[in-house]
């Protein structure tokens, strides 16, 4: 029902990837890495690509949900920042419900999931 989607470029951050490993381990909440390079280089089709599909839909429910809107992960200028540095996405049914950006921000929720298992509600 629940899954987390790393939204990274290139590989990813090692600790982030440990993280999520053990949280599948730990409390069967699967993941999925979505790089959005090209070559490990930022890719902007890629990116605006993945915030159209992913979080532009949801926006008005990820605000109200979180208090917070999703132009975090867009500038002015064109360029889209789903991936850069980080963001975790908690999907219910397919549908992101719940996201973090920020390699600490990513990294506190991580570890507080692992820890205790509670998703946000």
């Amino acid at each position: 029902m629940y899954k987390l989607r790393y939204y990274c470029q290139g590989p990813g951050e090692k600790e982030i990837l440990n993280l999520l490993h053990q949280i599948e381990d730990k409390h069967q909440i699967p993941y999925k890495i979505k790089d959005l390079s090209t070559n490990s280089q930022y890719d902007q089709e890629k990116e605006k690509a993945a915030y159209d599909k992913d979080f532009k839909p949801r926006a008005k429910a990820l605000k109200k949900a979180m208090g917070v809107s999703i132009t975090k992960l867009r500038s002015q200028s064109g360029n889209y920042f789903v991936s850069n540095p980080e963001t975790i996405g908690l999907l219910k049914n397919d549908q992101i419900v719940w996201w973090f950006h920020m390699e600490k921000e990513v990294k506190e929720f991580l570890r507080n999931l692992l820890l205790t298992g509670n998703l946000p509600a």
